[in-house]
């Protein structure tokens, strides 16, 4: 019993001293092993949208898209790693609410419908996602890039708590039920 009780207190003696430092030498990393590039957030989409020649009036509602590589284009992108093809979308649609609730069978006039504006709308469109501010008319504009052609993904709207889906290529003038236009 005795030379248990030795094994015991010999095992906590040596279980709290520690092993002698060993002295390391700093090796810079290699260009492959250093940092990713900076995620999206780090790309002007602004000046993008303008070197690709994709500014538009707001009015011109619809989808459009443009192939880039990423090396050629900078704003944000590296000019010689992670090279590969994006495509850049701009949304533009307008946001309008009726009054009237439940189904109508008279087609709706510009008296029936007021824009939506100055509304945060949220959005995504198959893994990104943002936010976008509607102006005095309703009118918003959604930018971004993605590896593939957004053009047939489901665009999520929100604005409160409602929300619609439709594909990205079909998005132009939503005219949204009551609910909408109490939304803040």
């Amino acid at each position: 019993m005795k030379w248990a009780l030795g094994i015991i207190a010999f095992t906590a003696i040596a279980g709290c001293t520690t092993a002698p430092k060993k002295e390391t030498t700093y090796i810079p990393p290699t260009p492959a092993e250093t940092a990713p590039e900076p995620a999206s957030s780090a790309i002007d989409y602004n000046a993008l949208q303008n070197h690709l020649h994709m500014d538009r009036e707001r009015e011109s509602l619809g989808y459009s898209e443009k192939s880039f590589n990423t090396c050629d284009a900078g704003y944000g992108y590296s000019r010689s790693q992670n090279c590969h093809k994006e495509h850049f979308v701009v949304i533009h649609f307008r946001l309008l609410c009726r009054d009237s609730e439940g189904t109508i069978s008279t087609v709706l006039t510009e008296d029936d419908v007021r824009p939506l504006d100055r509304r945060t709308v949220r959005w995504s469109l198959k893994g990104t996602q943002g936010t976008v501010q509607t102006d005095g008319d309703g009118y918003g504009q959604i930018v971004t890039a993605a590896n593939l052609s957004q053009k047939t993904q489901r665009l999520r709207l929100a604005v409160g708590n409602e929300f619609l889906y439709m594909r990205a290529n079909e998005i132009q003038k939503v005219i949204t039920p009551q609910p909408w236009c109490n939304q803040y």
